[in-house]
């Protein structure tokens, strides 16, 4: 009676113990899906970041191009107007040359030269520095944008200098080179100047040698901004095979981990449905029932040689006794006849 009430008790705590198993178990099952329906909104999370950063990478990168195209369109154009614009200066040169040192003010060379520095080299230089000044602002705007891509990891792309500023100021020395070179033709209307080629030719020299350092700087800044379009496009491909990369990555870590929280939901279910969790004996056993038709054939085989051995065995100790029986024949005669002989006598 008294082993009966001592045992209730301990399958009363086995119970309970198996109850606080199972509730921590299926704790542990909760723990194990949330886990997995984490890993499923991250492998969409980063596929949908991976389409936005796409998306801005791409859109810096075609406003930045634009703009690159839009500031070697401007040079390209500052460039032929600064050609145009020493042709001018050329012709008011010649035209001076033509005048002489001592002109008539109401001479029709004075107005066609006086139209050729107001009408036509004027407006040119006025072109050349409005062109100059909207390249510069396309540059500041460009900069940026350069900035903006520079955010980015590992992204370095270097801004353009400021040396449109100095194209610019070139510009305007050159109109300023104008206005003194009306001046000068007013000197010689009014009869204060008499060298007129000379004093033509100084203004027009300091003219064109500002439409010169325009045109160097032109055409060096042309290189640059040729320069950092390529980089913009190689550091733009990086930056999405980068994207990429890490999406692809994060995404089969994701899976990973996904797959191993789905073999721990069905460990965890197995012990809520079983009470106990599934062992590998049956791959165990299936895995002894495979190699065990192996050994077996490995011992019928190395059976055969014995059982020889053992025949060739026997037959050698029947042998040997055949032996031994005729050669004690003839001894146990030879006993036999004395006594014989004595019982005779």
């Amino acid at each position: 009676m008294s082993e009966v009430v001592s045992s209730k008790p301990t399958r009363v705590g086995r119970r309970r113990l198996n109850i606080i198993r199972r509730f921590l178990v299926a704790l542990l099952l909760l723990l194990a899906v949330f886990g997995f329906i984490i890993s499923v909104v991250g492998i969409a999370g980063v596929w949908y970041a991976r389409s936005q950063a796409r998306n801005a990478v791409i859109d810096v990168t075609a406003v930045t191009t634009k703009t690159l195209t839009a500031v070697n369109n401007g040079l390209v154009r500052v460039n032929t107007q600064v050609q145009d614009a020493r042709q001018k200066v050329t012709q008011v040169n010649d035209a001076a040359a033509e005048l002489g040192n001592r002109i008539d003010a109401n001479s029709p060379l004075v107005k066609t030269f006086d139209q050729l520095v107001g009408t036509t080299l004027a407006p040119s230089l006025e072109k050349v520095s409005t062109a100059a000044t909207a390249v510069h602002d396309a540059v500041v705007a460009l900069n940026s944008k350069l900035e903006l891509l520079n955010r980015l990891p590992n992204v370095q792309v270097p801004t353009l200098t400021n040396q449109l500023s100095a194209v610019s100021d070139r510009a305007q020395e050159a109109q300023t080179g104008v206005q003194d070179l009306q001046t000068s033709l007013s000197d010689v209307k009014s009869g204060l100047v008499t060298t007129v080629v000379a004093a033509v030719t100084q203004r027009t020299a300091r003219i064109d040698a500002a439409l010169v350092r325009i045109q160097d700087a032109v055409n060096t800044y042309q290189a640059t901004v040729t320069r950092t379009q390529q980089r913009v496009t190689a550091t733009s491909n990086a930056v999405l095979l980068l994207i990429d990369v890490g999406t692809v990555s994060l995404t089969l870590l994701f899976i990973i981990f996904a797959t191993g929280l789905v073999l721990l939901m069905w460990v965890c279910w197995q012990f809520i449905r079983t009470g106990h969790f599934p062992s590998l004996r049956v791959l165990y056993a299936s895995n002894k029932g495979a190699v065990s038709p192996q050994v077996a054939a490995g011992n019928v085989v190395s059976e055969e040689p014995l059982k020889k051995e053992a025949t060739t065995a026997s037959s050698e100790v029947v042998e040997a006794e055949k032996l031994t029986t005729s050669e004690e024949a003839p001894a146990a005669e030879g006993s036999v006849d004395p006594s014989k002989e004595a019982t005779a006598s």
